[in-house]
Formats: structure tokens, sequence, C-alpha cells
């Protein structure tokens, strides 16, 4: 919807995505002040990798973010846009997109207005996250412009800000990065690069077993039986986080050993008849920054290899649950693994890479990935604070499931976002909060 009410004459170059329209300027305001444009660069092998998974499924499935929750009456769009303005001009790299050519690249768009980045969305009647999730899941990123985007809408009690990019033009941090330069205090951002880079990684047969695809196909899981619908469904669950900083104390495991502890026992009592022996589990991929430090388009472009756990939903009991977890999810091995695939990514040809697409997702060999992304600074807009916010991960084809968590303030939030053919898939959330409380009452059990 435009940001005025005044009628404009029909633009028949601009092309006009299905659902809301994108917002028009405001008067003869510019699109953004002038800044040193960013000269573009060509895509690197993750992002070709990340537009070639693409063409198999629909292109919003590849498409991730956030949704910010707020109290109070929502802007206007034009405020919401004026807001922005001054922020977006100091991320030049949301001002380009993608050119298709040979070598495709990321280049400057000459026509980049904000208005056209910014959205408004029909208003909700249901109150529930679970609903601002769902209105942004399946609008589309016109490839005319940047692949990013800013939706507004209304709900009951408040509204929410969606934030999409595509994976190809942002991973999970980077996309973390640009919410927080747009929403968070104005002043030196936190680096979306990985550190270790002065270190050379070593190289043996570790390395082959970490990078390469898994050579045998995963346990058996129910949720693989079911034939994929191909549409998504997104269901969050918040809690406070002092309560997982409470079981850290206790058991010594950090945050990201506790989510991989409460996930495993949700996933359990999921299909519990999957789990007959206790030397089962369910194998999953761990989303990694690989960003070097020094990457000037620290925005821009996938910059994310994989870390394979396995879950061991085997274990009934959810303290030795944990425990084999605190032994296999260290910041030692991720630290290395991060090198590792640093220097594979910068050397590795697309051609190599396309070979081994097709293993690497397979969901026989890898059902499920898992992503953590945290935000480190509070969000606001126009003063207004924002209270929760909800990660929206992308759906891997083939794959029936993506969990993302992550933290902003005093809560952490988990996204399932499943094929909406899974059966009992809405009572995740529900099966992770009593895993949490399951794993406190027994690490209370063992203080006794």
């Amino acid at each position: 919807m435009a940001l005025d009410s005044a009628p404009r004459p029909a633009d028949p170059a601009r092309t006009t995505p299905p659902g809301p329209s994108p917002a028009d300027l405001v008067g003869t305001v510019p699109a953004r002040p002038p800044v040193a444009p960013a000269p573009g660069r060509p895509l690197g092998t993750q992002d070709r990798l990340v537009l070639d998974l693409a063409r198999r499924a629909p292109d919003p499935a590849m498409h991730l973010g956030f949704t910010l929750l707020l109290d109070g009456p929502p802007p206007r769009l034009a405020e919401l846009r004026s807001f922005l303005a001054p922020r977006v001009a100091a991320l030049p790299e949301l001002a380009l997109r993608l050119d298709p050519g040979r070598p495709p690249a990321w280049r400057p768009d000459p026509g980049f207005e904000l208005g056209r980045q910014l959205y408004r969305l029909p208003p909700l009647t249901d109150p529930s996250p679970a609903a601002a999730l769902a209105a942004t899941l399946d609008q589309v990123l016109p490839r005319d412009r940047p692949l990013w985007s800013v939706s507004l809408l209304r709900r009951p009690g408040g509204y929410a800000i969606g934030y999409r990019a595509h994976h190809a033009f942002q991973d999970g941090l980077a996309a973390a990065e640009t919410v927080e330069a747009l929403f968070g205090p104005v002043g030196p951002a936190r680096r979306a690069g990985a550190g270790g880079a002065d270190r050379p990684p070593r190289w043996d047969a570790d390395l082959l077993r970490e990078l390469l695809p898994p050579p045998r196909r995963s346990t058996p899981w129910s949720a693989l039986a079911t034939p994929l619908s191909g549409r998504r469904s997104a269901h969050p669950v918040t809690v406070e986080l002092s309560r997982l900083h409470r079981l850290g104390r206790a058991t010594g495991a950090n945050l990201n050993q506790l989510c991989l502890a409460v996930l495993t026992s949700a996933l359990r009592a999921w299909h519990p008849a999957d789990w007959s022996t206790p030397s089962a589990g369910l194998r999953a991929t761990l989303a990694v920054s690989v960003r070097p430090a020094e990457d000037p388009y620290r925005l821009l472009g996938n910059c994310s290899g994989v870390a394979g756990v396995e879950l061991p939903c085997g274990e009934a009991d959810p303290l030795a649950a944990l425990a084999r977890l605190r032994e296999r999810v260290t910041f030692a091995r991720f630290a290395e693994l991060g090198r590792r695939h640093r220097v594979l990514y910068q050397r590795m040809p697309y051609w190599c890479g396309r070979l081994s697409l097709d293993r690497s997702i397979d969901p026989r060999r890898t059902p499920l990935t898992l992503a953590d992304v945290r935000f480190r600074r509070g969000l606001a807009c126009l003063g207004t604070p924002v209270r929760a916010v909800l990660p929206l991960p992308v759906s891997v084809p083939g794959q029936p499931l993506f969990v993302g968590w992550t933290v902003h303030g005093g809560s952490l939030t988990t996204t399932f976002l499943t094929d909406a053919a899974l059966p009992a898939a809405e009572g995740l959330p529900a099966r992770w909060l009593a895993a949490l409380q399951a794993l406190e009452a027994a690490v209370q059990g063992q203080g006794r």
C-alpha cells in the first residue's frame, strides 16, 4: 500500500509482486541520502548454491529473517520509512541487487528506492505470535530490486515488523546484524565475522568426516515418512532466558548445549517409537558462521558453514543426553570447523560444490537443520521497544523441519518451521516446554 493516499500514475517499468504492493516514496524525499555506493562483488560459491536450492522449491522457502513484536498502535508506513532512511543509507550493501550475468554478481541497483522495500500487510485478527510469522511466510522478494524487505502489519494489541532476506543475499548472522542496525541503538554494530582466521586449520582425516556429506543414511525417522506438501507452518515458543541460565549454572552447559538437549527430548517425545535403543540418534546440521572478520561486505552474501551434530534422541534421561551433547558440541570444535569451512569455501570452485549438493541436503542422510542467532542489543522502532523477536529460518528442500532459536533481551524464542503435512507438528512448542521442565526437574532431583 502506498505511503501517501494521493493516486499515482502506473509505472509500466515496475514489476509488482503478488500480494501487498511495495510502498511508494513520500513527496520528493530522496530514496536515500548520498552515500558512497558499494561497488558490488561476484557471487560466492555459497550464494550460487543457495540460488540452486531456491530453484527446487517456491522461492520464499529460501527466505529467512525475523519478526519483531511491539505494543501499541503501529506507525504510518511513511513514519517507518523516515525512521529507516538514514539507517539504510549507512548500509550500502542493502542497495545491491542480483545481476544474473556471467559471472553473476551483486551490483548497485540504479533505481534503488527504500519505498520499494517496504510493505504494509493486511491486519491480523489472530493475536498469536504464530500468526504474525505466518503473515510473511510466503511473501515474495522481487528480483528487480535488492533481495530484502521490511513489512508492517497491525495485530491485536500491537503490531509486528518483519524483516526478510533471501538466503543467498544474507545468512542468518548478517540478517541479524542488519536488524540491529535498522532497529537498534545508533552506533557501531557488532561485526558478523568469525575469528581465528590467522591460524590455518588442521588438515587431517577428521576434516573429511566433518566437511564431506554423510556417507550413510541417518536413523529412520517417522517425520520422513510423510509426503511433503510444499506448504509451510511456523510454530514459535518463547521462554524466559533466566530459566536456561539457571540450568547452565547447575550443569556447566552453555546455552547452545542446553537448547540442543531440550530439542532432543522434544523430538524424542514427538515420535517415541523411533528411539527404541539408547544409542539411536538423529543427525542434524547446525549453521556456523565462516565470514572473515575483515570482510568489507559483512551484510552481503551467504557465509555460513555447517557442523554435524547427532541428537541423542534414544537417551531417555535428559541429563545423560545433555552430557553427551556437552562432549560433542564444544566451542573449540566449532571454531576449528569454522576455519576449515572458511578455507574450503574460499578455494572450492562452484562446480565442485554443485556436485555434492544433492547428497548434502538428502533428508535420508541429514533430515534436520538447526540455527542459533542471537541479538546483542535491544531493539526499538520510533521509541517503542521490541518485546519479542521471532526467528524465521529457511526451508531446506526435501527436509521436513528446520529449527532456529534466537535471544533478545531476557527471552529465548525457538521456531519450528515444518512442512504443513507433518502430523502433530503444531504440538512441538508444547513438547519443547515439557522437555525444558523435565530437564529442570532432573537437575533439581540431582541436587537433593
